[in-house]
């Protein structure tokens, strides 16, 4: 070919490839939606499905209705939009369609398939299946970057554990039913199902009684307000295990009847850590037959008023061991007459025959782990028993051919009446449960609860003991969902400020409740100034999803200090939460303060000021909804002595919508 020629098919060539439009990169996935628990199974497709003004929740199956009915007030509650319901129609683009039938993902009749498309087709075996595939749908679109819209996709999704949820101490401590409420929402929100209410202790028999007025503490519950909140419950899939706690912790019932009370010191008095232990009565009588039917007649009543409920929980945890029931002459006795070889043989005697009363009624007992620790018996509680394992891991307890659910002291329990920081005893450090707790599944194991405990809260604000189980109550119903053990909290965290609260939400509520907070991820922060040499106490320590780390002004600075985040581009944003420094130390924890924003981290205008009390617990700071970039707390005092100081565990920007 002539040299021309070559050039001139060169340059065609050359021209061909500049020309050329570029190769199409595939579009990314869509990530899954950002919910707690995480979902199992997520599959992205192209779009987005929105709901709108005309968008309808059809039901196929009548029995869905209630659902149906139920999601249509909390999407008018978070979204504003209502859509109204319809039987039997066929859904069009941007309708939810709820129905039943089909096989169930992972086997479990709680999972749930969620197909996002044209219509939002939700689909279970079963209903509370169906229930939670709504929660799933209300948490993507609250947690959404546009409103109103989710990413198209299918999620199959369904738990690990069996019964999950949470221990409620209403014995020692009185709750109102708003809260018990609201703590139902909560439950369901995160897709726990199971509400164990420790109805007695030695302060206080919490439960109405016809036969027995006289041991009724004067702040208790009616037989109706109970039944209401078991209906409440089933509404939302929640089972309720009642608790009354026999024979010990009964001091307020000994009290009132000192005859079904033991008389020796050893029992009545044992006066060891427990609370209550040093006022007398603490254990009664159960070698009398007047305290056994006693007994019976209290399970008869719980189970008529809980009627739905499969259980009745009867404690029988913390009897004085063995050198007190050694010491002890009417229990002495009555061992000897039986031909027990063990004074803790009576115990189990106790446990099997109020098990005998429980089955009479068409349910199953639950007790907690303690007839054998550091005691020896000769005999065992009947195997149909559900055993409460707090002591110890559950698994050994299961292999023993127990049904066991996991609610082990320490990673498993709350109780911020003993512990308020990392390190005290009661103190669940979400930190370690998160990543190391096995949560293990295996068979026997039925799954796990946390224990929520009201020792020594009596005249703390509710505030304050709600506070302390809100991280922890999400870490069990991520962890006994999906997330394997091994796992990093702190993104966990990050999917747990955007979700925030069941609705309704509040942000004035007693309980500090979250309507949702921005993901932190992107963020950036800067301070007046900040302590890096004594201490760790630099401003991004503020932003990183770890509450026991906080950002400190420097200790040579003074008042007044400000933090400042740059959110990396535009919000629509609706107020801030702030966290004190959660380590147990005082200095920097914020008073008086300004709430600045901006659009170019220059210029600022306030949108709220206030002080802070004098305590842990987070405070939501609400202000109207307003565009912008940049977000400010300014310290003008604290609450330390010196009054020098600015300290910021954790800052977080509400979500407006």
């Amino acid at each position: 070919m002539p040299a021309v020629r070559l050039a001139l098919a060169a340059g065609a060539l050359l021209a061909t490839a500049v020309i050329a439009p570029p190769a199409q990169a595939e579009p990314a996935a869509s990530p899954a939606p950002v919910t707690v628990p995480a979902v199992r199974h997520w599959e992205a497709a192209a779009g987005t499905w929105e709901l709108t003004p005309g968008s309808r929740i059809v039901v196929a199956d009548r029995a869905l209705t209630g659902v149906a009915e139920q999601l249509s007030g909390e999407l008018a509650d978070q979204e504003g939009v209502r859509p109204r319901i319809a039987t039997g129609a066929a859904p069009r683009p941007h309708d939810i369609a709820l129905a039943l039938g089909g096989k169930a993902p992972g086997d479990s009749p709680e999972g749930y398939e969620l197909r996002l498309a044209d219509a939002a087709r939700i689909s279970a075996a079963d209903r509370r299946g169906v229930l939670y595939g709504t929660r799933t749908l209300l948490q993507a679109l609250r947690t959404a970057k546009t409103p109103h819209t989710v990413a198209r996709g299918t999620i199959r999704d369904w738990p690990t554990q069996g019964s999950r949820g949470q221990m409620l101490d209403v014995g020692r401590r009185y709750f109102p039913v708003s809260y018990l409420k609201q703590q139902i929402r909560q439950l369901a929100w995160y897709k726990l199902n199971t509400f164990h209410l420790h109805l007695s202790d030695w302060n206080g028999y919490r439960v109405e009684s016809a036969e027995h007025p006289e041991i009724v503490a004067a702040e208790h519950y009616t037989k109706a307000e109970l039944r209401d909140l078991e209906a409440y419950a089933a509404r939302y899939g929640i089972t309720i295990v009642p608790e009354i706690d026999l024979p010990g912790h009964a001091v307020a019932i000994g009290d009132a009847r000192p005859d079904l009370a033991f008389g020796c010191e050893s029992m009545s008095r044992p006066n060891n850590s427990w609370e209550g232990s040093d006022r007398g009565h603490w254990t009664l009588d159960y070698t009398k037959q007047e305290t056994r039917a006693f007994a019976r007649d209290l399970v008869g009543e719980v189970a008529d008023i809980f009627t739905d409920s499969p259980y009745v929980h009867i404690g029988t945890d913390e009897i004085p061991l063995t050198d007190a029931q050694n010491t002890c002459p009417e229990l002495v006795a009555y061992q000897k007459r039986q031909g027990y070889p063990h004074p803790g043989d009576v115990l189990v005697e106790f446990i099997n025959d109020l098990d005998a009363a429980v089955r009479a009624q068409g349910k199953t007992t639950q007790i907690w782990q303690w007839w054998d620790y550091q005691q020896t018996t000769s005999i065992d509680p009947d195997k149909r028993i559900v055993v409460n394992e707090w002591l110890s891991p559950p698994e050994e307890r299961a292999k023993q051919g127990y049904p066991t659910i996991g609610t082990q002291d320490g990673q498993l329990y709350v109780s911020p009446g003993f512990g308020a920081k990392p390190g005290d005893y009661g103190f669940f450090d979400i930190r370690t449960t998160y990543r190391d707790y096995a949560f293990t599944a295996a068979p026997g194991i039925l799954g796990y609860r946390v224990s929520r405990w009201s020792d020594r809260t009596q005249t703390l604000p509710l505030t304050w003991v709600d506070y302390f189980a809100r991280r922890p109550v999400a870490v069990v119903a991520d962890r006994t969902w999906a997330t394997p053990a091994g796992s990093d909290v702190r993104p966990f965290l990050d999917r747990y400020d955007q979700v925030g609260d069941a609705g309704p939400v509040d942000v004035h509520a007693a309980t500090g409740a979250n309507p949702g907070m921005l993901s932190q991820d992107g963020w950036g922060a800067s301070a007046t100034s900040e302590e890096s040499a004594a201490e760790p106490g630099q401003a991004a320590r503020a932003l990183d999803n770890a509450p026991y780390t906080h950002w400190h002004s420097a200790y040579g600075a003074k008042l007044p200090q400000q933090l400042s985040v740059d959110l990396g581009a535009g919000q629509r944003i609706a107020g801030v939460r702030y966290m004190p420094r959660q380590d147990g130390g005082i200095n920097g924890r914020v008073k008086d303060y300004e709430i600045l924003v901006s659009d170019d981290g220059k210029q600022w205008r306030k949108v709220a000021a206030g002080a802070f009390p004098e305590e842990r617990t987070e405070h939501q700071v609400p202000f109207a909804a307003t565009a912008a970039r940049h977000v400010a707390l300014r310290v003008l005092s604290e609450h330390g002595s010196s009054g020098t100081f600015a300290s910021v565990a954790e800052l977080d920007v509400i979500r407006a919508r």
